[in-house]
């Protein structure tokens, strides 16, 4: 597979050779546009079990087992600050799409959430048969090292 591969082409080759050794796969689809995602989880369908989404940091609402078993969300979001700009501090983000000039984008501190989804998958067949998409509050940590804790 070459760094340029096209991605459809080159899941249908590496789920080929994986249902040789497991019927269990999840696909972390990391695709902008929510077209790619729903066609390449489409295209896998009763092929994977899972395809997830990434890469726009916002939870979609979209959780869905589709006809042939697999379970399916666009985006499952971030873990983070939602009181921000995809995790970055507000007002330095604002001030880069007004100005144009080059900012530093903090880490924002506030509100976080713990986001995912729980997917239940028959291991035999490697058919999902639910998907549950989870957000949750959690403690900022404050300190390094430290671990969020769910509120």
């Amino acid at each position: 597979m070459a760094p340029l591969d096209n991605p459809f082409e080159a899941a249908l080759s590496l789920v080929e050779d994986l249902r040789k050794e497991t019927p269990l796969i999840l696909l972390d689809f990391h695709a902008e546009a929510t077209s790619e995602k729903i066609a390449m989880g489409r295209m896998l369908d009763g092929k994977v079990s899972a395809v997830v989404g990434t890469h726009t940091h916002v939870q979609t609402a979209d959780e869905q087992i589709f006809p042939g078993g697999t379970a399916f969300i666009c985006d499952v979001g971030f873990n983070g600050a939602h009181e921000s700009v995809l995790g970055r501090e507000i007002q330095p983000v604002i001030r880069r799409f007004i100005d144009y000039m080059p900012q530093r984008f903090p880490v924002a501190k506030n509100l976080w959430r713990l986001n995912g989804v729980v997917i239940e998958i028959d291991n035999d067949a490697g058919k999902s048969t639910s998907i549950e998409r989870l957000s949750y509050p959690v403690e900022n940590p404050d300190a390094a090292g430290s671990e969020p804790k769910k509120v």
